[in-house]
């Protein structure tokens, strides 16, 4: 019995083109393309209905829906593989590392060549499609080796940040080291500037956008950190189009705070300026990396 792959592309000459690549080798079948006007679960109860081995499917970012309608899927069926069709094409970078992050197993553009469309579907199929489900297909030893590598993997990274954090705190540093942190939360900028000013930065503050303007233009920081959410409906985004767009004061390594994960994906669009995007509330580890992510800001 060959395999099942459910084909959810909306461009008709898309998904007739993929279609024809797949229809010798697997069972094909059609249903809708993700739509940002329903909710993403009963569009993966429907993908669950048709019960396929592989989905292939638009990519939609509004709201990360296409990521969101993988995880619904994957929660009750982990078995069932994913690939992401970009036609528009929508992925910039951060769109794919969340996407393979939570199980896709390839981006690829509607007029792949045939071959590599095959050889991605086969590796698709290989096994499971997310890594905490598993435990259910991989042995206990293997489990263990992959656990093993993960955490020295872990511990590497720590220890890079660290070395990060030293040589940017040492005397030998030229690099500029003025920040601006905009916040209208009076806790947040003290817990931010306390932070820079211990690891040896110049932490400048503002509490609206107009002071902070003014103090950017002035003060020319090489970092500014900026709440999402700014007063009179603008976001930190507005901020960062203004002073890298409308002043034209560069260079700026722009840092955007949310505690919303599901704005990431928007606030790091190409276009916006936007140079990192972290996520609150912060904890010791999270400020250690968001320092070591700053500073490497200044390095480059």
């Amino acid at each position: 019995m060959s395999s099942k792959i459910l084909l959810m592309i909306s461009n008709e000459s898309h998904r007739a083109t993929i279609a024809g690549h797949l229809a010798d080798k697997f069972t094909v079948s059609e249903g809708p393309a993700p739509d940002p006007a329903q909710a993403p679960e009963p569009q993966a109860e429907a993908i669950l209905a048709a019960a396929p081995d592989l989905a292939i499917m638009d990519f939609r970012p509004e709201d990360a829906l296409s990521v969101k309608i993988l995880q619904a899927v994957s929660d009750k069926k982990p078995k069932t593989a994913f690939i992401f069709v970009d036609t528009e094409p929508h992925a910039d970078r951060e769109n794919v590392l969340m996407a393979i992050n939570e199980g896709a197993q390839a981006f690829i553009d509607h007029d792949i060549e045939p071959v590599a469309l095959l050889n991605y579907v086969a590796r698709a199929m290989r096994g499971p499609s997310r890594l905490r489900h598993s435990q259910e297909f991989v042995d206990e030893e293997r489990l263990e080796a992959i656990n093993a590598k993960l955490t020295r993997a872990k511990t590497r990274l720590n220890n890079a940040q660290k070395l990060i954090c030293y040589l940017l705190n040492t005397p030998l540093s030229n690099q500029a080291r003025r920040a601006l942190i905009l916040s209208d939360s009076t806790y947040q900028r003290e817990l931010l500037k306390k932070f820079l000013e211990d690891s040896n930065f110049i932490a400048l503050t503002a509490s609206n956008i107009t002071d902070a303007v003014a103090l950017v233009i002035a003060e020319k920081p090489r970092i500014i950190i900026s709440d999402y959410e700014l007063e009179e409906g603008k976001t930190g985004i507005d901020f960062c189009k203004e002073i890298k767009f409308v002043h034209k004061i560069t260079p700026v390594y722009f840092v955007i705070c949310t505690a919303n994960l599901d704005r990431i994906s928007t606030v790091m669009t190409p276009g916006n300026g936007v140079d990192d995007c972290i996520q609150k509330p912060a904890t010791p580890s999270s400020l250690n990396e968001f320092l070591a992510r700053i500073s490497l800001g200044l390095i480059i």
